[in-house]
């Protein structure tokens, strides 16, 4: 879709939206918004929906039973973590603990473009990639020529590349920037008032160069509390309903009139009505919007993560490369040490495109190969895999759709926690009416046609 095109598709959604929310405001004071998603992207878009509205509340609904729980108290040691922590089958809750604003590249740039089509078509064809070693990028050709969901993404990712995606890094970085500002805010008692492990000062690159604005701290421990804090400071203007997935929306008259949710622990199924709807389940986005003829070309890329501990202190998080120098992963220092008093580091990388959840221990061994260089007497504590959300073009989808009442929040990708506060602030604020803090457009879900 190009600018002109998009601009006008996002000014006549957002003149929808202004018609109904300024009727419902009207029938009644309260604007209730079901938010769907218990991630990083759901918890922030809820988080920015009560701040900036006195006259909103909000319904997160999340399948995972224990998404209430909350930590009471800060955490010290990482087997005191590791024991306390309910989520590790929620993706953005288990990421590489990186908070890394120069991580720009989309996925279309010219940059990326070897590395990630060139061994996707020599796979599709048989051949082995050309460079030597492993290649960051991989493909289950047997499972993925199957899947139409797949092509969609492929179909999406193309045209996004040739015909209608910005070459540009500079979305990407206002968005990352921006989030830096979200979570540094001196203003925002909320935000401050929660221990998730900042640590890392800068991102040491292959070149010696440091990234200053980057850091690293847990989301898993920023989610838990989060919820925590918003419980204390809004009260009955936020209901937290844990352990029931979303199964389908229902329409009437063009707009979204209910989402029917299955208890993950019986059969009970349940209606839950509102004004607004906010999609924010990652991977779980793709069926719910298709069912409405709302394009979100979102597909699970599996990164892998490692857990190691070492004897040598370092501040920065560090770039991870092969032989060659080609970069592949990062390892962030955490805030915890192991139970002997050893500095732990969050080790993550690679993009394979397989839907299985088990541990390539290549993977495994490749990322802890690359980290020997800086800590040789490493231990590996833990290691576990996760997919992440990505969009086609590499930029997540914030805004509303065609259907006047239903948002989306989703396709963060390996950026989910350094862009997750921003883009819950975006959505809100295009939700209650408001400009946003930075331009909304480049990640606009109508930059995607739903025909694909």
């Amino acid at each position: 879709m190009n600018g002109h095109r998009a601009a006008s598709v996002h000014k006549k959604l957002r003149h929808q939206h202004r018609r109904m929310l300024v009727r419902k405001l009207s029938e009644s004071p309260a604007f209730h918004v079901n938010v769907l998603g218990g991630g990083i992207a759901g918890l922030c878009t809820t988080r920015y929906l009560l701040k900036y509205s006195k006259d909103c509340k909000v319904t997160l609904i999340d399948k995972e039973p224990d998404l209430a729980l909350s930590s009471p108290k800060p955490i010290t040691s990482y087997d005191e973590q590791v024991s306390s922590r309910p989520h590790r089958s929620i993706p953005s809750r288990r990421n590489g603990n990186v908070l890394c604003p120069s991580l720009t590249v989309p996925w279309t740039s010219k940059s990326m473009w070897k590395e990630v089509a060139e061994p996707a078509i020599r796979g599709a064809f048989g051949r082995r990639p050309a460079a030597a070693g492993m290649p960051s990028v991989s493909f289950d050709w047997p499972t993925l020529v199957k899947d139409r969901r797949f092509w969609s993404f492929a179909a999406h990712f193309m045209l996004q590349k040739f015909a209608f995606g910005r070459q540009d890094h500079q979305c990407n970085r206002s968005i990352l920037e921006y989030n830096m500002r979200c979570l540094d805010d001196r203003e925002d008692d909320l935000i401050q008032g929660i221990e998730y492990g900042r640590f890392a000062q800068g991102t040491l690159s292959i070149d010696g160069t440091v990234a200053q604005m980057d850091s690293s701290g847990d989301v898993d421990l920023f989610c838990r509390q989060l919820i925590g804090s918003m419980r204390t400071a809004y009260g009955d203007r936020l209901d937290v309903v844990a352990g029931e997935e979303v199964e389908t929306l229902h329409s009437r008259n063009g707009v979204i009139c209910g989402a029917t949710t299955k208890a993950t622990d019986s059969s009970d199924r349940r209606l839950r009505t509102g004004d607004a709807f906010v999609v924010a389940l990652g991977n779980a986005s793709y069926p719910l919007c298709n069912a409405m003829g709302v394009a979100c070309p979102v597909y699970p890329a599996k990164g892998h993560l490692v857990t190691v501990a070492s004897e040598i202190d370092r501040s920065h998080n560090l770039t991870l490369h092969d032989d060659g120098g080609g970069g592949f992963g990062y390892a962030a220092p955490m805030a915890f040490r192991d139970n002997q008093g050893r500095r732990c580091y969050r080790l993550s990388g690679f993009v394979d495109f397989e839907l299985h959840v088990d541990i390539n221990h290549r993977r495994v061994n490749a990322l802890v190969n690359a980290c020997r260089k800086y800590l040789p007497d490493l231990e590996v504590v833990d290691a576990s895999c996760c997919h992440r959300p990505v969009s086609a073009d590499d930029r997540p989808l914030i805004g509303p759709t065609k259907v006047p009442n239903l948002f989306l929040c989703t396709g963060l990708g390996s950026r989910g926690w350094s862009i997750g506060c921003a883009s819950g602030s975006i959505l809100a604020s295009q939700i209650l009416d408001i400009e946003p803090e930075i331009d909304a457009a480049p990640f606009l879900p109508s930059r995607f046609r739903p025909s694909i």
